[in-house]
């Protein structure tokens, strides 16, 4: 997250003007600070409405299910530590889920500007899987078959990556 920061801080640098400019400059990059704001916290509502619904959920199993209800304590103890075990498992990967930057996959994996300019001008699918198929002959994939587990000689051609951001 820091490094995202960071990075939106030096781009907005590059971009303003040299010779600072005044007070005008500050007054035009405000409204920009101010969504930035927003759509920090606006990007944390998901994530605070999952927080609220596994609490209930938690209170209602925990408390009203196998407290409230349940009167064998034999049972509460299966059915609690069943849950327990399920739900720190859960907690954990969300968490890992939420704090984990996003990876990009290294400039090999992409397509040249050549190739892509190709597949987009293609309009049949068993060309533009040849395309992929040529692209992907090099690349270090590896993978196993549903039946062995034996590593499948050849590339592997994908589903593309759509890429929306030119839209």
């Amino acid at each position: 997250l820091r490094k995202r920061q960071e990075q939106q801080e030096a781009a907005a640098a590059r971009m303003a003007p040299a010779g600072g400019g005044g007070g005008s400059a500050a007054r035009k990059m405000a409204p920009s600070h101010v969504l930035k704001c927003c759509q920090r916290v606006l990007a944390w509502v998901p994530v605070a409405f999952i927080a609220l619904v596994v609490a209930w959920s938690y209170y209602a199993y925990v408390v009203e299910l196998c407290v409230f209800t349940i009167t064998s304590t034999g049972e509460k103890v299966v059915y609690l530590v069943i849950f327990h075990l399920s739900f720190v498992m859960f907690v954990w990967s969300y968490w890992k889920t939420i704090f984990t930057s996003p990876a990009s996959p290294s400039n090999e994996f992409c397509l040249s500007k050549s190739d892509k300019e190709q597949y987009e001008k293609e309009e049949r699918p068993e060309s533009q899987q040849e395309i992929l198929r040529r692209a992907a002959k090099d690349l270090p994939i590896y993978t196993t078959t549903a039946s062995r587990g034996q590593p499948v000689n050849g590339p592997i051609v994908a589903k593309a990556f759509r890429d929306h951001s030119d839209a």
